[in-house]
């Protein structure tokens, strides 16, 4: 397995005097884990400084350097540090997923993946209609060229590079762990993770939305989500252990029936 093929998509966090090369997913707490890599780099303030959502430093500053990708790829193939990649529970990613597309009014990215999958369901770009979580579901599976957020976390062939997997479920605990492995800086986990757009706060609606059709509007005047338990019935279930059947058997997380 080519290293660059498993990096590719989502390049791991990497500092050559930091003992550890961080993987991560979108959706999986990353802004938390990056806010995290960056105060243990002593990048933090320089990130926010740049912008405070942190993944433009990232992307625009941090992961420009030339030599960035090749020295990440060399580190893994020598096995020169320790790796981790932080995970998520599958069910509650899937929602979390899905709730980008009916929290994205007005932002010119999502409606470009609006658009997308009006091609894709009603062959018209520029329909109105939305889509079901299920519909949703079915779309990651069969079509291609969407973002990457609303991809599986396991990437083909990671297992070769990555030592531990951390666990969103207990990140904290996790966290002060590593801090005290590799005797890193303490961290203030709950201030890191301020601004990071969590939508638990405010998913209190319930009912049966596995079914709902949902457009990027629909939640707009409410204020408040439907809870990701509210979006699942059988078949939801069948179809996130389907789509994202790779992420249960690596991480181990147990499967719905």
């Amino acid at each position: 397995m080519r290293v660059e093929k498993v990096i590719k998509n989502r390049v791991p966090h990497f500092h050559p005097n930091f003992p550890i090369i961080l993987f991560w997913s979108q959706k999986s707490g990353c802004t938390t884990f990056l806010k995290w890599f960056f105060f243990q780099v002593d990048l933090l303030e320089d990130a926010l400084t740049y912008n405070p959502w942190v993944h433009f430093y990232e992307n625009e500053v941090y992961k420009q350097k030339p030599t960035y990708m090749q020295d990440v790829a060399d580190h893994l193939l020598t096995k020169r540090k320790d790796t981790l990649k932080l995970v998520r529970n599958p069910y509650k990613r899937a929602v979390s997923q899905f709730l980008i597309l009916a929290t994205s009014k007005g932002n010119q990215h999502w409606e470009n993946e609006w658009r997308k999958i009006r091609e894709f369901f009603y062959h018209d770009k520029n329909s109105t209609k939305g889509i079901t979580f299920k519909q949703f579901l079915h779309y990651i599976q069969i079509a291609e060229g969407y973002d990457n957020h609303f991809a599986p976390q396991y990437e083909v062939g990671e297992e070769e590079f990555v030592d531990q997997y951390i666990y969103l479920e207990s990140f904290q605990k996790q966290i002060k762990q590593i801090e005290d492995k590799y005797n890193l800086k303490r961290s203030n986990l709950p201030e890191l993770s301020k601004s990071t757009h969590h939508l638990s706060s405010v998913m209190r609606l319930t009912g049966n939305f596995a079914d709902k059709e949902i457009t990027e509007s629909t939640f707009i005047t409410l204020g408040k989500l439907p809870t990701y338990k509210s979006f699942y019935d059988k078949e939801a279930i069948q179809l996130v252990n389907t789509v994202f059947s790779n992420d249960f058997e690596v991480y181990g997380y147990n499967m719905l029936t």
